[in-house]
Parts: C-alpha cells; structure tokens; sequence
C-alpha cells in the first residue's frame, strides 16, 4: 500500500489499483479495511463449517419498491426506496444503525437452533413454524381465515419461513404447530435431522421420514456475471441454509461430507461446466458416486453438459426455482461417462530450419564421397585431393560447432554435453590435420 494525500496505490502482483477518496477520514478508513483484509486468514474447514450453521444475519443493503419496516425498533425504513439492510435468507429487516442490535435469530440450520420451541410427542421430535413478523406481500392471505393479511402502515402479521404460510396475529394460535415444510419439502433437510457433529468438526446430518431424497446445492456465486449470488439467496430462503454452499467459499468438500452418511442424496450444480467437474472430482475422491445423482442448473457460459442433459444453455430468473426444484425432483436419470485424461511428458529432438538441415546433408554427403574415392582409388593424387577436401571439411564442421557452443544455450544439461563433445571434435580434428601431412608425405616420398 502505497499512501499520497487523499490517494491509495494498492499495488499487487497482478495490477496497480488507485483508490480515491474525498478526505482523510474515508481514506483511513480505506487503509484500515485492506489492512484486515491483507490480514485476515485463510478459512479453515472447521471455522468456515461454524459460520455456515452460526444462525447469523447476513446483510446486504437494498431498496424496496413499497414501505417496509425494520423488524427491531419497528419503524419505517428510510426514503422513497426504503432503503436499508436486509437478510439474504430470512429477509429481516433493518436500519443500518439497528443492525448491530438485531438478534442472530436467523433461519435455523441445526436442531440446537431451535432451542426452546422444538415439539416432543410420542412421533418424536418434530419441527415447529419459525415465524417473522410483518414486511408481507401486498397479494398476502391469511392461510388459516384466507382474507388479507400484512399492512404498509406497520409492522403486522406474520411469515413462516419454512412453508410461506402467511397468518394473522388473531388467527396463529388456530393452526397447527408442526411445520410441513412447504412445496420443497422432499428436497428439504429439516433443521431436526441436524443434530451432532464428529470428531473432525463436522456435523453430521440424519435422513429425516419427510425427506427420502435430500438435496444438497452448490452454487459458483461468480458464474453468470455473478448472477449466482441471487441464486444462493434464493435456495436458502427455499432451503435449509446449511444444505446450500457456495463454491467460490470452502469448495464443494465440507457439503459432501455432510451428505456422505445418507444412503441416497441428489447433488444441483448451478454454474457451468467447470464447477460440475470440481463437484465430480470431489465425488470420485470421496467414493460418493454409487449414492448420489447429479443435476446442473446452468449459469453463466460453458453449458454443454446442461444443454445435454436437457436442462438448457442458461438459467437467470432465480424467481424459477420452486419450478425448476419441483422438476428435479420429477427428473429421470442417466448414467455418464467420465474419461480421466494421461499425460506423458516426452522429449522431441530440436527443430532445424530447413538450410540448416540441407547444410548438414551436404556435409554427410561430402565426407562419404571423399572417404569412398580414399578406400577405392588407385591414383595417389585422387587420394591426396580427397584426403585434403576431407579435413577442410571437418575443419569447417569443428569451428561451426564451435561457434554455436558461444551462443547461449536454452538448458544446462545442452551446455554441459557440448562442452564434453568440443574437446573430443578437436582431437578428431588434428588426427585429421596429421593423416593429411602423413599422406603428402608418403606421396612425395
């Protein structure tokens, strides 16, 4: 980091980035928040499998197109947009300044985060509603009288979060206390089958009556121009949150070994064809192929699998799930192939020009011709003219080499078997020198 008056230089291997900022104050603040982030730690397994199932809001700021009302000191959310912060699975509202004073009351995940309000009977533990009061449609009816129900004047009436069951304050007592889930329940984990956690950290989920084919969900947030992330907000609020994942945050291990102790289970992939292979490797690597089926809801590019498989080149209503859920769950199955790809590494002899490689077979040729008329000729001087043409030959061949070895060479191991071959072409070299002297000799002898 790099400071200069009301600038930042944020310097990475990648690229230079040159934050602005209007005084100190927020430039300080600045530094401050890419300090903690140069900081922070990489997430652990176990840290990221706590945060998963903590049961905290996890705010994001938007505007509403209607009046809405903060769900902690009840008043109306400020602006024509009512803008505030909101919950990206239980859709609590607040004020900024109110947000740190919301209870982590969240959509529960695990059967301890029920606490007090879980129902025991002689059918065992059941799951009761989670209610949340006020903020409803402007279409809501009371499930239990069916007339309307919700206010824009105030904070009135409630929500359950689990089956969307809308109901006046009057008419809650009236219906009944078990949850069913709603129209995703086969797919649903209910937060009872949630209950222990092993000794890794863990937790380990039980297969509840209601749900005989689990669903886990795996969302790429960076798929689709980051369209993914209003897919993972949506399946939570759909979902038990502790059956989503996001990719992009702890990859796809801590979901499957959540999932590994069911008999059977399905897998939805929403990303493209990259993100169903890391899901798919992940399998393999935890021998999960025999008891899980695989679906892909596609987002972004790279969507051939999901085109094969029937489910479309790109998916980007997220108000489409509760159908695209009902279809899976009615979908038929087919068995896939998955081809592991073998590398050898092998090594190819250098590439020569093509005048490189016709000089070298014009010295092949020239020595054979030469070292032939010396074995067969009779005639002294033919042998002389051979002998002669022959060492000039490989005197030129030598000092080429020669040359070449000054040049820098791509790679140690070249070097150091030029460098042993040299020497031995320069003895070569003055045997020649002394067989051409040897055969003058002998001629004028």
């Amino acid at each position: 980091l790099l400071e200069k008056s009301n600038r930042i230089t944020v310097i990475t291997p990648c690229r230079r980035l040159i934050l602005c900022a209007d005084n100190r104050k927020e430039m300080e603040d600045w530094m401050t928040a890419l300090r903690s982030i140069q900081n922070r730690q990489n997430y652990e397994s176990t840290q990221y499998s706590m945060d998963h199932f903590s049961g905290m809001h996890n705010w994001y700021a938007c505007s509403h197109a209607r009046p809405t009302y903060c769900n902690v000191c009840r008043e109306a959310l400020s602006g024509v947009t009512s803008h505030g912060l909101s919950c990206e699975v239980c859709k609590f509202k607040a004020h900024k300044r109110c947000a740190v004073r919301a209870t982590n009351n969240c959509k529960w995940t695990t059967l301890a985060s029920i606490g007090k309000d879980i129902i025991e009977d002689e059918d065992g533990v059941s799951m009761p509603h989670q209610w949340l009061e006020g903020n409803l449609p402007v279409s809501a009816k009371c499930t239990v009288c069916d007339k309307t129900c919700g206010s824009v004047l105030r904070l009135q009436d409630w929500r359950c979060l689990w089956c969307k069951a809308m109901v006046h304050s009057s008419c809650k007592e009236q219906l009944s206390s078990k949850c069913p889930l709603g129209q995703c329940k086969v797919s649903v984990i209910p937060p009872t089958a949630l209950n222990s956690i092993d000794s890794d950290g863990f937790w380990k989920a039980s297969c509840p009556p209601s749900c005989t084919s689990p669903l886990l969900v795996f969302v790429n947030s960076k798929s689709g121009d980051n369209q993914g992330v209003k897919f993972l907000r949506r399946f939570k609020q759909l979902l038990n949150p502790a059956q989503v994942f996001d990719l992009m945050n702890g990859g796809p291990h801590l979901g499957l070994r959540l999932f590994q102790k069911f008999d059977t289970f399905r897998i939805l992939v929403c990303g493209g064809d990259g993100s169903v292979g890391w899901v798919l490797s992940e399998i393999d690597m935890l021998t999960l192929h025999k008891q899980c089926q695989l679906g892909v809801l596609p987002l972004g590019t790279g969507n051939d699998l999901a085109r094969v498989l029937g489910w479309g080149s790109a998916c980007d209503d997220d108000t489409q799930l509760p159908q695209i859920l009902e279809k899976l769950e009615r979908a038929s199955t087919k068995m896939l192939d998955r081809w592991s790809i073998m590398v050898y590494e092998t090594k190819f002899p250098r590439q020569h020009s093509a005048s490189t490689v016709q000089h070298i077979l014009t010295y092949e040729d020239s020595v054979a011709a030469h070292l032939s008329k010396i074995l067969t000729s009779d005639k002294h001087s033919v042998v002389i003219s051979s002998a002669k043409v022959l060492c000039e030959t490989v005197k030129d061949f030598v000092a080429r080499v020669g040359k070449a070895y000054e040049k820098n060479t791509e790679s140690s191991e070249e070097s150091e078997a030029m460098a042993k071959k040299v020497p031995q072409l320069k003895r070569h070299q003055s045997v020649f020198d002394d067989s051409r002297l040897c055969l003058m000799t002998r001629v004028c002898v």
